[in-house]
Order: C-alpha cells, then sequence, then structure tokens
C-alpha cells in the first residue's frame, strides 16, 4: 500500500512539475511574440523603459484609432504615445498606464479620451489572453477582478491555457524561434487605416440599445477622480478630449449624464475639455470606417487640429 501511494505521490509532483515547466515555456514563448498585439501597444512594451514619452494618449479603441502620434509629434516636438486598448473601459485603461509609468519617465501631459463608453467597469475579456504571460506582475493582479481572473489563474500551472490550445501552440513554437504573428503595424501604439465607411455597421449600431445608451459606472468616476488626483500631485497635466464620431451616431447618443460628469470633473480639477464632436467634416463618410471610429485621413486631420490646440491651449503649461 506504501509503495502505491509512493507512486501516486511521484506521479502528481512529476505532472505538477510538468504542467509548471509547460508553463514557463508557454509564457515565455508569448512574452518573446512582441507583435502579439500588431496594432496597439503590448504589455511586453508597457512594461519595457523604452517609450518614455512626453504626452501619453489612454482610452479605449476610439483613443487607438484617432490620435495620431506622428502628427501631433510634428507640430508639438514632443515626443508621443499611444497606449489606447481596443474595447475596454478606462479601468483597464487606467491599469495600463500604471504599467507604462512603473517602467517610464512621468509624461508631462495624458490626454484622456473621453466618450459614452468610457465611464464602464465591466471589461468584457477581449485580448484578455495578452495578459496571460504577465500574470505574476503586482499591478495586473490588483485588477483582476476587471478581467475576470481567480487565484486559480495565478496559481495553477496551465489553468489560464484551458481550451486556448491554439495559444499554447503559439507559445511553444515561438519558445523556439517561429512566430505565427505578423510583424508589428502599429506606430508608437498607433494603427489605423483608410478602411471605406460601413454603413451596415452603423445601421447595426443605431439598431442596439447599447450602442446609443450611456450608463455610467459610480466605481469608474471614482477610479478616474483617483487617476486625476494621483497624477496632479506627480505634477502632470491632463486633458479630457473627445474624439470625433461620425454625425449620424452622435445625433441618437445620449450623453448628458455622461458628460455632465466630465465636465464636473474638468471644472472641480481645472482640466481642460476639448470636444471635438461637432467638428465641420463629421458628416463626411471619407474620414470614417465606421460610425464610432474615424479612419486613417480623418485620424490624421484631427490629430493636426489637437496638436495646433494643444500648442494653444495647453502646452504652455507643460513646459
Amino acid at each position: 500500500m506504501k509503495k502505491y501511494l509512493y507512486k501516486c505521490l511521484l506521479f502528481v509532483v512529476i505532472a505538477c512539475v510538468g504542467t509548471f515547466l509547460l508553463q514557463q515555456i508557454v509564457d515565455s514563448g508569448l512574452k518573446r511574440m512582441t507583435s502579439h498585439s500588431a496594432t496597439q501597444t503590448s504589455v511586453a512594451e508597457l512594461l519595457s523603459d523604452t517609450l518614455n514619452a512626453d504626452i501619453v494618449v489612454m482610452g479605449n479603441s476610439r483613443a487607438l484609432c484617432s490620435y495620431h502620434p506622428k502628427i501631433i509629434e510634428q507640430t508639438t516636438g514632443k515626443r508621443v504615445w499611444n497606449i489606447g486598448v481596443s474595447g475596454q473601459p478606462f479601468g483597464i485603461s487606467y491599469m495600463r498606464y500604471h504599467l507604462y509609468a512603473t517602467h517610464n519617465k512621468k509624461p508631462q501631459l495624458v490626454i484622456i479620451n473621453i466618450d459614452n463608453n468610457e465611464l464602464d467597469m465591466i471589461a468584457n475579456g477581449f485580448g484578455r489572453e495578452e495578459y496571460y504571460p504577465y500574470l505574476s506582475d503586482s499591478i495586473i493582479q490588483s485588477y483582476f477582478d476587471l478581467y475576470g481572473f481567480t487565484w486559480k489563474h495565478r496559481y495553477i500551472p496551465m489553468y489560464k491555457y484551458f481550451g486556448d490550445y491554439k495559444l499554447i501552440g503559439y507559445g511553444l513554437m515561438s519558445s523556439v524561434g517561429f512566430f505565427p504573428f505578423p510583424a508589428q503595424k502599429h506606430y508608437h501604439g498607433f494603427y489605423n487605416d483608410n478602411h471605406p465607411f460601413e454603413g451596415e455597421n452603423m445601421r447595426h449600431q443605431l439598431s442596439n440599445d447599447s450602442a446609443i445608451s450611456v450608463e455610467h459606472s459610480q466605481e469608474a468616476v471614482c477610479l478616474l477622480k483617483r487617476f486625476i488626483e494621483e497624477s496632479q500631485q506627480d505634477n502632470i497635466q491632463l486633458l479630457f478630449c473627445y474624439a470625433p464620431q461620425y454625425q449620424e451616431l452622435y445625433k441618437h447618443l445620449m450623453l448628458d449624464s455622461c458628460m455632465r460628469e466630465y465636465k464636473q470633473m474638468s471644472e472641480m480639477y481645472n482640466i481642460p475639455l476639448m470636444d471635438y464632436s461637432s467638428v465641420s467634416w463629421a458628416n463626411d463618410s471619407a474620414f470614417f470606417y465606421n460610425a464610432n471610429h474615424v479612419n486613417l485621413s480623418g485620424s490624421e486631420r484631427f490629430s493636426a487640429q489637437l496638436a495646433y490646440d494643444i500648442l494653444k491651449k495647453v502646452n504652455s503649461k507643460t513646459e
């Protein structure tokens, strides 16, 4: 009986050690895949000490595709980095900024993209697999609940990869020098293209109540206020900015309560608020790829105007 128990124990130990080693290999391989987030700033980049921007842009996908660092850099003479993240609310943006700020120099200015979705606290899990190799990071751990992570993802070997066998394969291939993803496409965290306008997408959005209704979380409001207070303690200038949306969609958005929150915070903390929702070209579909997002031409036009306004209204405070 003792011999049998010994064999069982030995099997369990070998299985645990083997699973742990497999996770280490997969984690290491995925970390090496710097192009895993080919169209936005990766976690690996946030954890590096190479970004060191004077101006940081944060927010959801509208931040990601609207604020063109190269255009803003050309006008302001400042190094710009876009850490926007697709499909996520402010809590995830806050986490990504903490990762950035822990490993890079303090920025002079942080541009916070504001809109009807930013003051939400519900993360839909989209893109959470990018964080799997980094779950030992203390900052990411403090935001576990936003992505639905638990102690099991942190401490049980390979639990986080359970059912995601394709990702395991990618990690193993990467660990031996084969990178199955395309080369990095973004410039300082920004990526966009001149995709044609998707009218069908807009019609779908207008028929979807969640796209036009606005429900902001008081938890998210408190989190944003905490971020503002931390930034001001560090003498970092902040800017609220509403990037353009296609005018037809904007007319259907119920933004009063949401914008009231932003305006109150703008006044309370003396933060400039720049609203580009009614720019003259917002009704021209040539500058959008769907109702919520500008295309490359729209981002260039918007970023040029924003950079000029930063010089005129904000930059004097960042010198």
